[in-house]
């Protein structure tokens, strides 16, 4: 074998390592090709030393992808799909006010994320308010081009007229670009899908399309890619791939799903009976896990949320209410809560969950009277806090609002959910200046945000979720993030 065989062997096998791609070239000449474009005057040692311990934004690595991925797609590719995500699974992810968390992973130039936006405030079944997409793709030529937004004919070829002529300007040029506020309500990150990130935190989307990504990846890369994206998705999460791809062979943790022509994926469900074609069912509550990871860390509330060390010994108590929450099981949180002795029932932490269940049901003057009850006894005062000003926000009280976040932040300075409320009523008071302070030290604190924070205060948010409104925040405040 040649020394350029072995560089040649070498590059692809590091493509894949750090890329997950198998380079997809036709011939063995044409890599060659590619690694004297990117290694000139012969350096290709040097080159290839650097790439093996290149960080993410490493610019050499950012070039090579930028290479090797060139995405061929259009406004509205596989339209079944996109009408079965928007008629059928969006409605359920946003039964009971629940926001819906999108991500569109290898979304290339963008044009799949922005056919879901623009599908969504189409339809009279989803809450567009509610609907938050991610676009992430590993080459940065595509990110930047994707939130450009300028498109030229051939890639709203599927589009109807109305359609583009609702949501697209023409430009002198013969192109489009799609109305600002379309824009601007998708964000998009250059990221891999097999780097290590907090992007990736376990529940951080309800449904995932990867759609003709895993056709560029080796068996055991797609593994790998698969067994994220399961992580990423809450349980009963939904996963769509490319019409011709499969999930045999690289997991056995989703169950196959039908509407219509269109086929798609939902993770983590119990068995049940089978579903007429066509029809979306509700997912069957999670078996509980022997052994739910405990909060040992102390928490900005004042504590950690209490958790037996013998689950199994302990089948009831204040673990089970805390488990029906994180299931995100309400009604049943809250019967399971009254139903406990009042030793239990009236532990601060306890309180705590009960007023934020209340003021998750709606239920304003019982979330406002159990949290004036913890201010009182000086316990979970951060926490409190919190609760009262959005409940005084409910009853369009802003001044006493901004008071009881001003008072969280001061019990907690990293609380970043505070900063935030902070930052959105000052946007809505006019002191753009003030706003765009607080919005980015929320931004900044809410990648670091403790999950029980986010749990009990997001409103059906997670962290990713958060941060978009931080950036939909900024962008209003006419600051990108």
């Amino acid at each position: 074998m040649s020394e350029q065989d072995v560089l040649i062997d070498r590059l692809a096998g590091l493509v894949e390592r750090r890329l997950g791609l198998v380079p997809a070239l036709e011939t063995r000449q044409e890599l060659a090709t590619l690694l004297a474009d990117l290694a000139p005057r012969r350096r290709w040692d040097d080159y290839l030393d650097q790439l093996e311990t290149a960080g993410p934004s490493d610019p050499e690595l950012r070039a090579l992808a930028e290479r090797l991925t060139v995405g061929e797609t259009y406004f509205f590719r596989h339209q079944v799909q996109l009408e079965a995500l928007v008629e059928r699974v969006l409605p359920w992810v946003q039964r009971e006010g629940r926001p819906a968390r999108v991500l569109s992973a290898g979304c290339s130039t963008g044009e799949e994320p922005y056919s879901l936006a623009i599908l969504g405030r189409e339809s009279p079944r989803v809450d567009a308010e509610r609907l938050f997409i991610t676009g992430m793709d590993l080459n940065p030529r595509a990110i930047a081009r994707a939130r450009w937004a300028h498109y030229a004919p051939w890639a709203l070829r599927s589009t109807p007229e109305f359609l583009r002529e609702r949501w697209f300007f023409s430009l002198p040029d013969g192109g489009f670009a799609l109305r600002p506020d379309l824009r601007d309500s998708v964000v998009f990150e250059e990221r891999n899908l097999l780097e290590d990130s907090p992007f990736w935190m376990p529940g951080s989307f309800d449904v995932i399309l990867c759609r003709n990504v895993l056709i560029y990846f080796s068996p055991e890369t797609a593994r790998r890619v698969i067994a994220r994206l399961e992580q990423a998705l809450t349980p009963g999460g939904f996963l769509f791939l490319g019409p011709s791809e499969n999930l045999r062979g690289l997991s056995e943790s989703f169950e196959i799903q039908q509407a219509g022509d269109a086929f798609y994926f939902q993770r983590g469900r119990a068995t049940r009976a089978t579903p007429r074609p066509g029809t979306l069912t509700p997912v069957a509550t999670p078996a509980p896990r022997a052994t739910p990871a405990p909060f040992s860390m102390p928490t900005p509330l004042g504590g950690s949320l209490p958790r037996p060390k013998d689950t199994a010994a302990t089948p009831e108590g204040t673990a089970r209410a805390w488990r029906l929450f994180e299931e995100e099981r309400y009604a049943d949180a809250r019967s399971w809560l009254e139903g406990l002795p009042e030793s239990e029932r009236e532990q601060p932490v306890m309180q705590l969950l009960r007023a934020a269940l209340h003021l998750q049901a709606g239920r304003f003057q019982e979330a406002e009277r159990l949290s004036e009850v913890l201010v009182e006894r000086g316990v979970q005062g951060a926490g409190a806090n919190y609760l009262l000003g959005l409940c005084r926000e409910q009853a369009g009280d802003g001044p006493s609002a901004r008071a009881r976040y001003e008072r969280a932040v001061h019990l907690e300075p990293t609380f970043a959910l505070g900063h935030l409320r902070l930052g959105m009523l000052a946007r809505r008071d006019g002191t753009p200046l003030t706003a765009r302070v607080a919005l980015r030290l929320a931004l900044t604190l809410l990648a670091h945000e403790q999950p029980v924070h986010l749990a009990l205060f997001g409103g059906g948010f997670g962290r990713h979720g958060l941060m978009q409104v931080c950036q939909r925040e900024l962008l209003a405040c006419s600051e990108g993030p």
